[in-house]
């Protein structure tokens, strides 16, 4: 009932405000009536105030959210002459620009396209233009190649901030991180139009800190009809793997759409050696035990989507995501001197995703948002402990997840450049989960829960650019959370202020707060077996931690990064070992902690060597301090500084034929995660492409971790009791050979050049 209420003031608010958020649209063309690409437009009030700028796209088409009633438009490109002209209304017509002489003798004229353009508090990256001459495969990869974006445990990551949420269009989504990544994966790169990467996210992208907003292609003028794509890859690790696919695409004036599917056969390898010096009421434990494990997964992963716009400024898009994985298998071999043990499960994973999103003339945008999520989980264990008893058992673990997700946001346009934005949001999950052993002795590990998880946002924030130099954005969301007997009032507040003393530098300060969840598997307290040693434990009584960040951006000549971070998280968790002092087990589980911080300075720094070489170095140093004072009876409390580097090049062999060669590398010295230190690792990957069919097939061959680096993970702690030394072994080297066509779509015509990153068990 409140939150109809909330809707129904949200839209009569809107309703009231159809002239105040009109937009302003025209088009840039050449003498030819070719469409201009990447020229300036500048938007000023009738007093010469400044009140936006935008680029144009590849059909010479500007937009602005604000229509001032008089107005003067200024048309920029180093390629042609200044043009300046008053007006009214939405529609400002064609500029028709005249080409600078550039008749020199002797004398080449060359740019570079810009690596990054600020709109607001986003960093907003042409992710064609980025991938142009990388060598990327999937949606998923191209996002890596954003700067500052690296991969950290299989999630991106965005150098100096605490945690990144990844939004697919600017709609809220209730599915997780991992399943929006895992559908990146089954996308083709030339989906993805752009990249909006946010130091602190706006709230109405109903996502907190740090964020990346990836946009698909929608139609343009002169790019309709069916666009396409089949890929395919194997992938060899000690065993074979791969995936293939195909997407479609229909654009049009009224009407997008797009389905796609993906298989994905996946093998993946891992183990560990592990020694300790394990005390138990007085007396040590020598331990030494050696684990190997192998998971081989099919996905079947599919969409389709439409979205239909009745005129320029309304759409509503219904959308339907799906991955099923149903014969998952994965079994773990353990020995040593305390257990010999055979670990065997069967997994049936289903995810279904539906969304329905509606966007208006007049500011409004709402939508819902439904994820379902079911894991079946089958495990037959057995061991052999050191004295020769035998243990064998079976459990059969289940969870199934409903999650429901409404919103509305308003925006509003208002004079003097000033931009107004609030809304709300509602988000209801039903969390059921059940883990059953066969052996009458482990009944009392027997777990049923359910959860019921309520979140009730409203926000409000606004945007203002106060000349061409000085912009803010704020805002604040207020949130009230209940899960089972928590209970928890919060406000979040956000901040983005830039500085640009001229067009190609940006001074960008932000501040971000966000909150992070425990999975709901690990709140329902279950208990499940690793091996005879080893075992998992749930925790229901963990709470959520919160991370408060801030940071200093600079960008020099659009295209070198600088920035320094810091961010304080209390209440943080983890999941770590500890050698129980009770009994001879180790436990892997969730604990919160008193606190992390983390102080960062990063550097992005590209670099050409004419048409052949390509390059981009980023650098990453952290202070980090780690300390929980009620960790068992073994509290700690670590610093250290670490760097971390990575650098790819990519180099044109041939142009034609098309073929080049990527090659990057990635260090870290080594770290603290808790009470663990870990050794420094590196590795390299090399990738050869050619291309052919007029920029339409792609082969390519790659090796990932050429050298093993990521095949000896040192980890020890030495924390009071805790003692032991752990050897990880990830198993990444691989070699693949993939395959991509691409058919239909629009081809640009000739003109003149310019040398140029919380559900399952």
């Amino acid at each position: 009932m409140k939150t109809s209420f909330l809707l129904g003031i949200l839209l009569t608010a809107g309703a009231g405000t159809d002239l105040s958020a009109q937009t302003l649209t025209g088009k840039v063309t050449d003498m030819a009536q070719k469409p201009v690409d990447a020229a300036t437009v500048i938007l000023q009030l009738a007093d010469s105030t400044f009140a936006d700028a935008a680029i144009t796209d590849t059909a010479g088409v500007f937009s602005f959210n604000a229509c001032p009633e008089h107005y003067r438009l200024i048309v920029q490109h180093m390629l042609y002459q200044t043009m300046e002209r008053e007006g009214s209304g939405e529609d400002a017509g064609t500029f028709t620009l005249t080409p600078k002489d550039y008749a020199l003798e002797e004398v080449v004229v060359k740019g570079e396209r810009p690596l990054v353009k600020v709109e607001g508090s986003r960093l907003t990256y042409d992710m064609p233009r980025l991938t142009a001459n990388r060598l990327v495969t999937n949606a998923y990869e191209a996002l890596l190649q954003l700067p500052g974006v690296m991969e950290k445990d299989g999630l991106p990551s965005l150098a100096g901030t605490g945690s990144l949420s990844i939004v697919l269009n600017g709609k809220p989504s209730s599915m997780t991180e991992e399943q929006l990544i895992s559908l990146l994966k089954s996308m083709p790169a030339s989906r993805v139009e752009r990249a909006e990467v946010m130091y602190s996210a706006p709230p109405q992208y109903h996502v907190r800190g740090a964020a990346i907003n990836l946009v698909l292609k929608g139609y343009k003028a002169g790019e309709g009809g069916l666009q396409g794509e089949v890929n395919g890859s194997y992938i060899q690790k000690d065993e074979g793997g791969g995936n293939g696919g195909a997407a479609l695409t229909w654009l049009s004036e009224k009407w997008d759409a797009d389905v796609m599917y993906n298989l994905k056969d996946e093998y993946v390898r891992q183990g560990f050696d592990f020694s300790a010096l394990h005390t138990v009421k007085d007396k040590t434990h020598d331990i030494r035990l050696s684990d190997n494990g192998e998971i081989r997964n099919l996905t079947h992963t599919f969409r389709a989507g439409a979205t239909y716009r009745p005129d320029e400024k309304n759409s509503i898009s219904l959308s339907y995501t799906g991955s099923i994985s149903p014969d998952r298998k994965s079994y773990m071999d353990a020995w040593g001197n305390v257990t010999d043990s055979h670990n065997d499960k069967r997994s049936d994973v289903r995810l279904h995703n539906a969304s329905l999103n509606y966007t208006s003339g007049f500011g409004l945008s709402a939508g819902a948002d439904y994820t379902y999520y079911g894991n079946k989980d089958s495990q037959n264990f057995s061991d052999t402990d050191a004295g020769g008893s035998i243990t064998a058992f079976r459990s059969d673990s289940r969870q199934r997840i409903d999650r429901w997700k409404v919103y509305a946001d308003q925006s509003h346009a208002l004079p003097e450049a000033w931009k107004l934005n609030y809304g709300a949001a509602f988000t209801y999950v039903n969390d059921r989960n059940s883990q059953l052993y066969d052996l009458p002795e482990m009944t009392g590990l027997n777990n049923e829960s359910r959860i019921d998880e309520y979140t009730y946002n409203l926000y409000a924030g606004f945007e203002k650019a106060f000349n061409p130099q000085w912009s803010l954005s704020a805002s604040a969301a207020v949130e009230y959370y209940r899960m089972t007997d928590y209970k928890k009032w919060a406000v979040y507040p956000n901040l983005s202020l830039n500085y640009m003393p001229s067009a190609s530098h940006v001074l960008q300060l932000s501040f971000s707060s966000d909150k992070t969840y425990p999975d709901y598997w690990t709140l329902s307290g279950t208990t499940s077996y690793l091996n005879g040693y080893q075992v998992s434990e749930g925790n229901a009584y963990l709470r959520p931690y919160a991370d408060y960040t801030a940071s200093l951006t600079y960008i020099m000549k659009s295209k070198y990064i600088f920035q320094a971070s810091y961010s304080y998280v209390p209440d943080y968790f983890m999941q770590m070992t500890y050698l129980d002092s009770d009994e001879l087990r180790a436990v892997y589980n969730f604990q919160n902690w008193d606190f992390i911080k983390l102080l960062t300075f990063t550097a992005v720094i590209p670099f050409k060597a004419g048409a052949w070489w390509d390059s981009r170095l980023t650098l990453n140093a952290q202070l980090k301090h780690d300390k929980a004072s009620h960790y068992y009876d073994a509290p700690f409390d670590n610093r250290r500084w670490a760097g971390i580097g990575q650098w790819t090049n990519t180099f044109t062999l041939s142009r034609h034929p098309d073929i080049r060669l990527e090659i990057s590398a990635f260090g870290q010295t080594g770290i603290i995660q808790g009470s663990y230190r870990s050794g420094a690792i590196g590795y390299v990957d090399a990738a050869l492409r050619y291309t052919f069919a007029g920029d339409k097939a792609m082969i390519q061959v790659k090796g990932t971790d050429l050298f093993n680096g990521l095949n000896h993970i040192d980890i020890r702690s030495r924390n009071g009791s805790q003692h032991f030394d752990m050897n990880v072994r990830s198993y990444a080297q691989s070699f693949s050979v993939a395959f991509s066509y691409k058919f239909g779509g629009y081809k640009k015509k000739a003109t003149k050049d310019i040398d140029t990153s919380r559900f399952g068990m």
